[in-house]
C-alpha cells in the first residue's frame, strides 16, 4: 500500500498539540486575507493568537493556505465543528467578527464568511446579529447584492468592484466568481459531512495520530525499561561491592586469628622449653612412662598440674561421651565408649598417683 500524501494543513494538524486551535487559526486567517483593508493591528492581533496557540512559526504557512486551499478550509471547518462549542459566549465567533470589522464594515466576502462561521458555531441568525452588535456597537447590515444594477452605480463602486475582483492566485485555485461564493459557503458543511473523501481523510488522520501515539508510548516504555535496567545494574554492582568488602573483612579477621594462634603456640612452646630446661638444670627425673601415657590420653604435657588434669578430663569426657552419638550407629557408639573409657582410666590413674 502506497503511503498517504498529506496536504500542508493536514501535516500541521498532525503536528499540532491541539488540532481545534490550529483549525480556528486557519479560519481566522481566512477572514484576515479577505478583508478590504488590512490594518497593522490586525496582523499584530493574529500574531498574538498564533503565539497563544503555539503556531507563531506556522502563521505565514496558514495565511498562504487560507488564500489558496479551499479544501483545507473545509477540513478546518470540520475540525472546529467536532469541538465542544460554548453556545453562550462564542469566543471564536467574537474574534472573527472583531477581525473582520476592525476597519469598518466587513467586505462582501467576509459578510458571507462570518455567516458561515456563525452557522458553524451553532449561532442562530438572531444570536449572530446580537453578537455582532455587542462586538462592533452597530447593527448587522445585510450584505449588498452585486447582481443588482444599483450596486454598480454607487459612489464607492470602485471599492466594491475591487473587493469582488479575485487575484491571479485566487482565479488559478478557485476559478469561482464572487457571486458564487455565498452558496458554496452554505453547502461546504453539508458536503464535507457527506463526502467519502472526507471520511477517508479523517480516517488517515486518526491512523496517523494513533501511530504517533503508539511510537511515543513505545519510546516511553523503552526509556522506562532502560531506567529499570540501569537501576538493576546499580543494585547488582552495589551488592557485589558489599560482598567484596565482607570477603575482605573475613580474610583480614582470619589472618588476625591465625597470627594470634601462632603467637600463642610459640609462647606455649617457649614455656615448655623453659620448663624442660629448668627440670634438666635441677636434675629432675622424667615421670613414669604410664604417667606420661595417661597425660597424652588427656592431651596434656608432663608439666600439667592437677587443676589442668581435672579441666582436661571434664572437657574430653563431655566431648567423647557415648550419649552424644546416640542414633549414629552401633560402631560409632562403640568407638566413643572405648575412647571415653580410656580417658576415665587415665584420669583415675593420675588422681591416685599424683
Amino acid at each position: 500500500m502506497a503511503p498517504a500524501r498529506f496536504s500542508a494543513f493536514e501535516l500541521l494538524l498532525l503536528k499540532s498539540r491541539y488540532p481545534p486551535d490550529t483549525a480556528s487559526l486557519l479560519l481566522l486567517s481566512w477572514v484576515y486575507v479577505n478583508k478590504r483593508v488590512v490594518l497593522a493591528e490586525d496582523q499584530r492581533y493574529l500574531e498574538a493568537l498564533a503565539n497563544g496557540f503555539r503556531h507563531s512559526h506556522d502563521l505565514e504557512a496558514l495565511l498562504t493556505i487560507a488564500r489558496t486551499d479551499l479544501t483545507a478550509i473545509q477540513l478546518a471547518a470540520e475540525v472546529v465543528l467536532r469541538e465542544h462549542v460554548d453556545e453562550q459566549s462564542h469566543p471564536f465567533l467574537r474574534r472573527a467578527i472583531g477581525l473582520a470589522t476592525s476597519e469598518g464594515e466587513p467586505s462582501l466576502r467576509n459578510h458571507h464568511i462570518l455567516r458561515f462561521l456563525a452557522d458553524l458555531s451553532g449561532a442562530t441568525p438572531g444570536d449572530f446579529a446580537h453578537l455582532f452588535r455587542e462586538v462592533t456597537g452597530r447593527p448587522l447590515r445585510a450584505p449588498d447584492d452585486p447582481s443588482r444594477q444599483a450596486y454598480w452605480h454607487r459612489e464607492d463602486a470602485p471599492e466594491a468592484a475591487a473587493d469582488q475582483a479575485t487575484s491571479e492566485t485566487d482565479r488559478e485555485n478557485d476559478g469561482e466568481a464572487a457571486d458564487e461564493l455565498a452558496p458554496k459557503v452554505r453547502c461546504w458543511r453539508r458536503w464535507w459531512l457527506r463526502s467519502s473523501a472526507a471520511r477517508a481523510h479523517r480516517r488517515q488522520l486518526r491512523q496517523e495520530r494513533s501511530r504517533l501515539r503508539r511510537q511515543a508510548r513505545s519510546r516511553r516504555q523503552a526509556e522506562a525499561r532502560q531506567a529499570q535496567e540501569r537501576q538493576r545494574q546499580a543494585r547488582e554492582e552495589e551488592a557485589r561491592r558489599q560482598e567484596q568488602e565482607r570477603e575482605t573483612e573475613n580474610r583480614r579477621r582470619e589472618q588476625a586469628e591465625r597470627e594470634e594462634a601462632y603467637r600463642r603456640e610459640r609462647w606455649r612452646q617457649q614455656q615448655q622449653q623453659h620448663q624442660y630446661q629448668q627440670q634438666q638444670a635441677a636434675g629432675a627425673s622424667r615421670p613414669h612412662y604410664r604417667i606420661r601415657l595417661a597425660l597424652q590420653v588427656l592431651e596434656l604435657d608432663e608439666s600439667a598440674s592437677p587443676t589442668e588434669i581435672k579441666r582436661a578430663y571434664r572437657r574430653l569426657a563431655q566431648r567423647h561421651h557415648p550419649d552424644r552419638f546416640h542414633g549414629q550407629g552401633e560402631l560409632r557408639i562403640s568407638l566413643a565408649s572405648q575412647r571415653f573409657q580410656r580417658i576415665k582410666n587415665a584420669y583415675d590413674y593420675l588422681m591416685t598417683t599424683l
